[in-house]
């Protein structure tokens, strides 16, 4: 079988010093798959898991007219309204959206699950052109309320796409508040990891859990966002734009013509792989505790881009291999398998500083992209015992968005820094804001691979 999948592999510098201990190698992996793949388009297999608890008929859209009832649910007091939009009604048009927006086709499916204090399958696997079937499912939404038992709902959409092959299979996840069985949902989370079925995660409003949301996206390889009532701001996603969003996460699951990617790393004594980072698109950190290491999938007409991170021990002046990269993938538009051989990872070690010195751009780039998330992950733990140390760290990570070019998230910083200043604390809705935006779209940063010269297009050119 011909080679679908076009691979580059470069280290952040090409010498590293000798004699030297606790040094860090970064190394980018991008995969790109070949033209002729870009234009074939995998079935989909979706699973929609709803959250149905009593706090989703909150209103938080259009013209409302308060009754003088006030109730309590999920342990919050609300006061009754009439008029305007609840959560789950825009829940429901945004999947009714999605249905109507001729995107689908009869090889896509899509399934729809409930979750309060129980779980249930509203309609299993259903060929997305069965409109009827699926708006009749889509409204019975609004027949449940109780508590929050996440992990009872994602249960249901693994036992339902584990068996599904060559297909892109999806769960798209959407909540509004804390869930009784964190503990299940994040022992499930490997579950879905090594069946390649990434979790979009949606969260709404300022009660959820947003380190398990960030747990269940980065460990499957999903997505991650934070969707908030009114105008949005920076990296957060109004509600009343979900219809749309929906819609792109779907069309960019379409896209996914590789699916599946696997990877295996052989590292040499001294040498440890220490992090997998997905860098681009978007953001996910991927657990070390299965071999080959489950990566998720690669679109077309634009590149997948991940970050390894290896510490290696002190060693003499030489050229050495340090570890072997390996990949296995499935092509479900082909209904085939395909693999990278086995490549060698060659560094040179150097004695003395100065050859060591150049490093690759690109790779730092996407780097300290991928470290932007770590920084706000300090800040945010530190901001209310030392908000003087908070800003610190997050002017650090501002000023990064700013030299790479990512000016949403540059924005939710601003808007941090300046609560932070006035407040001496960061809010559940901000902190939430800089910690889900900073997983989200990456900034690119160079050429795509399949943009390159070849050497002998390079020679025509040239003349040699």
């Amino acid at each position: 079988m011909e080679n679908v999948l076009n691979v580059a592999i470069s280290p952040h510098r090409e010498f590293m010093p000798a004699e030297t201990a606790g040094q860090k190698l970064f190394l980018m992996l991008k995969l790109r798959p070949i033209k002729d793949l870009a234009v074939t388009r995998p079935p989909t297999t979706f699973a929609f898991v709803i959250d149905t608890s009593g706090s989703m008929y909150e209103v938080v859209a259009g013209d409302t007219k308060p009754t003088g009832i006030t109730y309590n649910q999920d342990g919050k007091e609300y006061t009754q309204v009439t008029g305007g939009k609840s959560k789950i009604d825009i829940v429901i048009e945004s999947l009714l959206a999605l249905v109507h927006s001729g995107r689908l086709s009869t090889s896509d499916r899509i399934s729809i699950v409930q979750f309060d204090d129980s779980a249930s399958q509203i309609i299993g696997l259903t060929s997305a052109t069965q409109a009827s079937q699926l708006e009749d499912a889509i409204a019975r939404l609004r027949s449940f309320s109780g508590g929050t038992r996440m992990g009872l709902g994602l249960r249901r959409a693994l036992d339902m796409l584990s068996n599904q092959q060559m297909t892109v299979r999806r769960t798209l996840l959407f909540t509004d508040g804390q869930t009784f069985d964190e503990d299940q949902c994040r022992a499930i989370a490997s579950n879905f990891a090594t069946n390649n079925i990434p979790i979009t995660a949606l969260g709404v409003g300022e009660d959820f859990n947003e380190d398990l949301l960030t747990h269940l996206s980065d460990s499957t390889g999903g997505s991650l966002f934070y969707i908030v009532p009114g105008n949005a701001v920076g990296t957060q996603v109004s509600i009343l734009d979900l219809p749309n969003k929906i819609i792109d996460e779907y069309s960019q699951a379409q896209q996914e013509v590789i699916t599946n990617l696997a990877l295996t790393v052989k590292t040499v004594k001294g040498v440890e792989l220490t992090r997998i980072v997905r860098a681009y698109p978007t953001q996910a950190e991927f657990p070390l505790g299965q071999d080959p290491y489950p990566i998720g999938n690669a679109i077309a007409n634009d590149e997948t881009i991940f970050i390894l991170e290896f510490s290696m021990d002190s060693r003499p002046a030489s050229r050495v291999r340090i570890a072997q990269l390996g990949l296995t993938y499935d092509i479900p538009g082909q209904k085939q398998r395909g693999e990278l051989p086995p490549q060698n990872v060659i560094v040179q070690f150097v004695a003395g500083q100065s050859s060591t010195a150049q490093v690759d751009q690109e790779v730092m780039n996407y780097v300290q992209q991928c470290n932007i998330a770590n920084l706000v992950n300090q800040a945010t733990k530190i901001a209310d015992s030392d908000p003087q140390r908070a800003e610190e760290i997050l002017e650090t990570a501002r000023r990064m968005t700013i030299r790479i070019g990512n000016q949403a998230m540059t924005d939710s910083l601003n808007g941090a820094q300046e609560e932070l200043r006035k407040t001496r604390k960061i809010s559940a809705g901000t902190r939430k804001t800089v910690k889900m935006g900073a997983k989200g779209k990456t900034v690119k940063m160079s050429n795509d691979i399949n943009d390159q010269l070849s050497e002998t297009e390079m020679r025509k050119l040239t003349g040699t």
